[in-house]
């Protein structure tokens, strides 16, 4: 069966809007709906609990949450809750957010990242599980901790966020799904697979187990030239992040001398001469778009490439048009 999911993007205004929108995703037979949790929008949790009572098929999922703002106990609570009043159609995910974000703008304190993930991932399936927890040895401090509500999945699907290699692997290795990043060039995402998969069988596990998904930015035009300047100056702020850009663009197949002139002139002369050196073939390259065709030519590559879920990502004004141009 062929899987194909949409997310939606931030700005919703009223209940009205959000529950059209999982109206048009699950009356076109989309896999799942998807709600990305950033920072300073809307708050995750309640547009999930509103689609659960909105909704009767389509799975719902979270992308992301993290262990910083959340403990994992109450990440659990909520896990179980939304699972429960879904009838089990919940899909968890986590990701590391960033230091900016977690210390710097909410003072709370953020350290060792791939640890606090593998210890945050434990707790939440051992409390989903209905097991007791005592935790004194890591991040986390919990003393003989258990759960009243129980999730219907018995094993909750838990999706991890990945870019980088150790977090592709800790991935591979622990983790029910991955979230690939959204603007992901094909080669890039070969690349994540690869490593995924590998770290898969290191840890004894069946490879094709693990879930892969992909957020993929959608713009739906027949004429994409007109657009492309925007979409290069959201990929220059996607370049300038350290070790993100660097990544991106070697595995993507880009030359990785560009970076240093880019964030160089993102910083001197307003970003144009930053604009400037992202290509068109760049564009194409971390973006789906163009026509209904081009874009489901591009939703073939990245299930060639080992994709088992893309998940659509347009603007909410282009919501309904690429939900039903895109899915079949």
């Amino acid at each position: 069966m062929t899987r194909l999911g949409m997310v939606l993007y931030h700005g919703i205004d009223s209940g009205a809007d959000l529950k059209e929108y999982a109206g048009i995703a699950e009356a076109a037979g989309y896999d799942s709906l998807w709600v990305t949790e950033r920072y300073f929008h809307e708050e995750t949790f309640s547009l999930l609990g509103f689609l659960a009572a909105a909704t009767q098929n389509i799975k719902l999922g979270l992308g992301v949450a993290n262990p910083y703002t959340r403990n994992p106990a109450l990440l659990a609570m909520a896990s179980a809750t939304l699972d429960r009043i879904s009838g089990g159609r919940f899909l968890l995910g986590l990701g590391r957010s960033e230091r900016f974000v977690i210390l710097d703008k909410m003072g709370i304190p953020y350290s060792n990242p791939l640890s606090t993930m593998e210890e945050a991932v434990t707790i939440i399936r051992d409390l989903l599980a209905g097991r007791r927890v005592t935790s004194t040895d890591g991040r986390f401090r919990l003393e003989n901790i258990h759960l009243e509500t129980k999730p219907v999945q018995t094993n909750p699907p838990i999706y991890l966020a990945a870019i980088g290699p150790k977090a592709l692997r800790l991935a591979g290795g622990i983790a029910d799904g991955v979230l690939l990043n959204a603007y992901t060039p094909i080669g890039y995402v070969k690349y994540a697979v690869a490593e995924i998969r590998k770290a898969a069988l290191e840890a004894g596990r069946d490879p094709d187990s693990i879930d892969i998904a992909c957020m993929l930015v959608v713009r739906l035009t027949d004429d994409p030239g007109s657009i492309w300047p925007s979409l290069k100056q959201r990929i220059v702020r996607l370049l300038e992040e350290p070790h993100v850009g660097e990544i991106l663009v070697e595995k993507g197949g880009f030359d990785p001398s560009i970076l240093g002139p880019l964030r160089a002139a993102a910083k001197t002369d307003g970003g144009q001469g930053a604009i400037d050196l992202v290509s068109d073939q760049m564009v194409d390259s971390f973006y789906l778009v163009g026509g209904a065709s081009r874009c489901n030519e591009r939703i073939a590559e990245y299930r060639e490439a080992g994709v088992d879920l893309p998940l659509l990502l347009p603007r909410l004004e282009d919501y309904g048009k690429v939900a039903q141009s895109l899915f079949g």
